[in-house]
């Protein structure tokens, strides 16, 4: 009986207790919090994590939605910056539902942009392209000029970024880019919306930087690039630091790109040392490859070596948490999908299993076949690989063996073959057949012959015709970046075919498929197995 009474007593007590710390709880110490949080925002992280995360949990307590709602558009920022994608696109549903029931446009257009954009990041393009017409449509209903304009401004800057990974054509990026230019430059500069201006204004110049660097216009991306540092540096505006690490980041690898490497490294250690004051792994990543492929270059064998454990160490840790993370978001996608027509796809599910299970049974030995048949392909490219410095003295010997037959085939002296062998083999080296511009009398023009000497002699020498020559050039060239490079092996198929010079995805896969026997996506699936087998 004693116990009893004492129970129920505890059990009153802590009823109690919860209702007077529900009633010291109020909106308005809420609002504060929240607004510390978005002061703190440009300046610690963490700290803003922590506090968005208590004003979230006080707001739920007593059912303040605005407190919820603007809570986590806080985190989904601060999220977005740490590249936690997974957790954007969690809290983004909620705060969808609370934007729309408060009807805050402003929140509800920010909440479709941020999903939109880690959409992007996760490789859902068309999901991407959805959410941020959504984000458009929402941002058009907000009455505020000024906030109109920043939330647009911002929706095309991911366009820009979006229309980036698609490998659309470099015009729609600018024109994206332009567009967020053009916009974010009608907000005033007032006290409310200075930070908020310049914040974009330095992120368009940073993405214009980095268009010009991809266009080869390294004067314009410098002059791009520098308009941004120089508002970072403004002490008039509270940017957000963490542009500042990019910014050196990017100063670092247009500098690397360059050839010029010590000023590569001075840019990469002020970035360096700056992103300590955060949480960027992303960004570190950066800075550790930048650093160590130009402590290489200046002969800083001990600090490039330092460097590149870090890096490895680092790239490593972040492709085995996005395997983890990417499951979820994949999840929700399909969950969506699913929910509109449940029953449906319930039915159509049991006829395609009953038919699939007769078929796999029908073909799991060709199958088998088939992958044993592939697998001894993968080993033939991989040994190929192996022995690349014996297949290249053959080749030259090849060569030599050759000359006699080019100068009575089609007249070119032992000289001249010999000297067009010279250059093709410089050629090689450099790494020249990447350009997706390349053609017959390009090179034979950068090579000092015509184009019909140089057909022929890669005709005799390689024994192919120059479009297969070429094709097998850069084939070779990304199989061997995935063999020895772990960090090209994340890269999506269409990054992939663009970083050895193929103009589409698809021309890509046909080639390496013709080329190897193999298509990409196996190749990719087996070497990351063996890989992995070889760490465990």
């Amino acid at each position: 009986m004693k116990k009893f009474i004492l129970l129920l007593f505890c059990v009153i007590f802590g009823f109690t207790h919860a209702q007077k710390s529900e009633q010291l709880i109020t909106e308005e110490k809420i609002n504060q919090e929240i607004a510390k949080a978005k002061e703190l925002s440009t300046k610690d992280l963490k700290k803003t994590i922590e506090i968005s995360k208590n004003t979230y949990q006080l707001s739920k307590t007593i059912h303040y939605k605005k407190g919820m709602m603007e809570s986590n558009s806080i985190l989904m920022a601060k999220y977005f910056d740490l590249g936690n994608f997974k957790k954007v696109i969690e809290l983004s549903k909620e705060t969808e539902k609370l934007s729309i029931e408060t009807g805050d446009h402003e929140i509800l257009s920010n909440t479709y942009r941020l999903r939109a954009s880690s959409y992007t990041e996760l490789g859902f393009n068309s999901e991407s392209h959805k959410e941020f017409l959504k984000a458009l449509a929402a941002a058009h209903k907000i009455k505020s000029h000024n906030y109109r304009n920043y939330q647009v401004s911002m929706i095309y800057t991911g366009l820009a970024t979006y229309s980036a990974h698609i490998n659309a054509p470099i015009d729609s990026v600018l024109y994206y880019e332009k567009k967020s230019l053009e916009t974010i430059q009608k907000l005033d500069d007032s006290k409310d919306f200075i930070n908020k201006k310049y914040h974009i204004l330095a992120l368009n110049y940073i993405n214009l930087g980095m268009t010009n660097v991809a266009l080869h216009h390294v004067e314009d991306a410098k002059m791009y690039f520098s308009k941004a540092l120089d508002i970072c540096q403004n002490k008039k505006y509270n940017i957000n630091k963490n542009i500042e690490v990019t910014l050196f980041n990017e100063f670092a690898w247009l500098y690397f790109d360059q050839k010029q490497y010590t000023k590569a490294i001075d840019f990469a250690k002020q970035a360096e040392q700056l992103e300590k004051q955060f949480n960027t792994p992303y960004i570190r990543r950066d800075i550790y490859e930048v650093m160590f492929k130009s402590y290489v270059e200046t002969g800083g064998k001990e600090t490039s070596s330092k460097y590149m454990n870090l890096y490895t160490k680092l790239n490593d840790s972040l492709v085995n948490a996005e395997k983890k993370t990417i499951n979820t978001p994949v999840k929700q996608i399909i969950d969506e999908q699913n929910t509109a027509h449940n029953n449906s796809i319930q039915n159509l599910l049991i006829a395609v299993s009953a038919i699939l299970i007769v078929l796999i049974l029908i073909a799991g030995f060709f199958w088998k076949r088939n992958q044993n048949r592939l697998h001894k392909k993968y080993i033939a490219i991989i040994e190929s690989i192996k022995k690349e410095e014996t297949e290249k003295l053959q080749q030259i010997n090849k060569a030599e063996s050759n000359k006699d037959s080019l100068e009575k085939n089609i007249g070119i002296t032992n000289d001249t073959a010999t000297s067009i062998l010279q250059k093709l083999s410089k050629f090689e080296a450099d790494q020249k057949f990447i350009r997706k511009d390349i053609s017959l009398s390009h090179i034979a023009n950068s090579l000092n012959t015509n184009t019909r000497y140089l057909s022929e002699v890669i005709k005799q020498h390689k024994g192919k015709s120059f479009n297969s020559y070429i094709n097998g050039l850069r084939i070779h060239y990304i199989i061997e970046l995935l063999y020895k490079n772990p960090k090209y092996r994340e890269y999506k198929i269409s990054y992939l075919a663009e970083v050895c010079g193929f103009a589409s995805r698809e021309v890509f896969a046909t080639v390496f498929k013709k080329e190897t026997g193999v298509t990409p996506s196996f190749f990719l699936s087996k070497i990351k197995s063996e890989k992995e087998e070889i760490e465990l």
